[in-house]
């Protein structure tokens, strides 16, 4: 992603920094991580119009599509359990509506010549809900519980290149890395790498049941299940946010209920909206739509070390069977594009053009394929999803019909969505439909889903030597079209091995009363984080 020119003057380069770091500064893939190769960065708040002036006060109730399965900041469980673990926790960086990655518990940053060292000043100031003041102390047991193998953090592979962390002050913390990570402050923008409390984490609580962070709310009550509530923290460090005084977080688990629940005004957001709703609920006048393109992608996961996907010829052959318009026009209701050729989406500056049209929708070549590899009889599998989101159940029933109608005898088993969890973590299935997104703008969130020692790897047992070096290559680079080139690599390897089938990126949105003001959905693959725009909600007053 390139920088635009309005986004580009509020960087800070120094005056005096010679024409080639200057350049190399340009050169860094990523939203604003573009001071990665040298000096320093510091953020100016973004002027954004109102039509209104924000107001303080009320309560808000969000329908959530699930009930969060942990409340772990560092173990990633769905985008309903990310919105409400973004209220508590903050992280070092954070990403705005705009896109723009600025600092959060961070003031500022600077990275060494080598890229090897970066430092980070935090906000002084700052304090968790118990009241105490937050530490560089803070920040290095955060890391080094996500680095813990143990723990099963979500970016505990992208964290593992940090070999030292050094306590200079207070407010002050480095980190020296083993090879430089052009992606490594996005990486600490993400809500699992939030920063918890050093003395929190030493007096042994359960992050899964309990949770005590900076955020500008903190847990009241929760009832698994029933609700989840929040009340606004009257210490939070950032201006007068939250504007908001109380949100409850209400699981939906059926779609219908759901929708009925923010048409009917019991809810005032609605996350996941089925697409079949989208039409109805864009001409109601008490409520909105927010909504983005390329936030999410679907694709057909498979478990390699189960026969017959333990076997690449299988896996590529399936790509050709699955009819991805249909996928778009039945699941989607339209608002969706199929993906043809690498996963890497159009908005991106990784995105290869000449990778369209590799995989397109031809079951005779996939039967033949399937009968070179020696399964010309086919073969009878199970494919897992879940009930809970009308988008996979839609989705599973269609690659089911597809395999089905090329001689494969494939079951489908359908599950709420917190077992699919349990199961995929457990790697307790044949293969299933996988909806996710990459979690930051810069190419390097393929190394989560296809870098070995990855979260995904641990689910499916797919690894790579190639794809790990090429993966490295891209990350280590500073030169963004060598980069470009790394992943183009990257690509064509995952479209030999497919380990995954990629079908379709899909439009995502949440629903909003008219009278909330300052929900926004996040563009691109950073939709998954749009509940972080709930500390900057407010209602307007009629």
């Amino acid at each position: 992603m390139s920088l635009n020119t309005e986004r580009h003057r509020e960087l800070v380069f120094p005056a005096t920094l010679p024409l080639s770091r200057r350049a190399a500064l340009r050169l860094l893939g990523g939203a604003a991580i573009a001071g990665a190769a040298g000096g320093s960065w510091q953020s100016s708040a973004i002027a954004r119009q109102e039509a209104e002036q924000p107001v303080h006060g009320g309560e808000i109730t969000y329908a959530l599509s699930s009930d969060p399965p942990n409340l772990d900041p560092h173990i990633a469980s769905g985008t309903a359990a990310r919105a409400v673990k973004l209220m508590v926790y903050n992280s070092l960086a954070q990403f705005e509506a705009s896109g723009d990655m600025v600092p959060d518990l961070a003031d500022s940053w600077e990275i060494s010549e080598d890229g090897l060292e970066y430092t980070y000043a935090l906000k002084s100031g700052v304090t968790f809900h118990d009241g105490t003041p937050l530490t560089a102390e803070d920040v290095k047991a955060t890391i080094e519980r996500i680095q813990d193998e143990s723990v099963g953090a979500s970016r505990q592979v992208e964290l593992l290149n940090i070999n030292e962390i050094t306590v200079v002050d207070d407010l002050t913390i480095t980190f020296r890395l083993e090879q430089p990570n052009s992606a490594l402050t996005e990486y600490f923008a993400l809500p699992e790498t939030a920063i918890v409390s050093r003395a929190f984490l030493e007096s042994g609580a359960d992050l899964n049941t309990e949770m005590m962070g900076t955020g500008p709310f903190q847990l009241v009550s929760r009832e698994p299940g029933v609700s989840t509530v929040m009340e606004r923290f009257g210490e939070y460090f950032d201006g007068d946010l939250p504007y908001l005084d109380r949100i409850t977080f209400v699981p939906y688990p059926d779609e219908n209920t759901r929708v009925l629940a923010i048409q009917g005004g019991e809810a005032d957001v609605a996350d996941y909206i089925p697409w079949r709703d989208w039409e109805a609920l864009e001409s109601d006048p008490n409520l909105k739509l927010a909504s983005g393109e390329y936030s999410a992608f679907m694709a057909v996961q498979y478990n390699v070390r189960e026969a017959p996907f333990d076997d690449p010829n299988v896996r590529v052959a399936l790509g050709y069977a699955f009819d991805r318009n249909a996928i778009a026009q039945a699941a989607f209701f339209g608002r969706a594009s199929e993906i043809t050729g690498g996963v890497i989406p159009p908005t991106s500056w990784a995105y290869n053009q000449d990778l369209e049209g590799m995989v397109t929708y031809d079951p005779d070549r996939a039967q033949q394929m399937l009968a070179d590899a020696g399964y010309a009889d086919g073969f009878t599998v199970t494919l897992m999803s879940t009930s809970q989101y009308g988008m996979h159940q839609s989705t599973a029933e269609i690659v089911q019909n597809n395999l089905q109608a090329i001689g494969i005898d494939c079951q489908l088993e359908l599950y709420d969505w917190a077992t699919v969890v349990q199961r995929h973590a457990a790697g307790d299935y044949q293969f299933r439909i996988q909806g996710t997104a990459g979690d930051l703008p810069d190419p390097d969130w393929l190394t989560n889903f296809f870098g070995s020692g990855s979260p995904h790897e641990a689910s499916a047992g797919f690894s790579d030597p190639q794809l790990d070096e090429l993966l490295a290559e891209g990350r280590t680079t500073l030169d963004q079209e060598a980069r470009k080139e790394s992943y183009l690599q990257v690509e064509q390897r995952l479209l030999e091995l497919a380990p995954w089938n990629f079908l379709v990126y899909r439009q995502d949105a949440e629903a909003v009363k008219a009278e909330i003001q300052g929900y926004e959905h996040l563009p691109g693959l950073l939709g998954y984080f749009s509940g972080i725009t709930l500390r900057k909600t407010w209602i307007e007053e009629s």
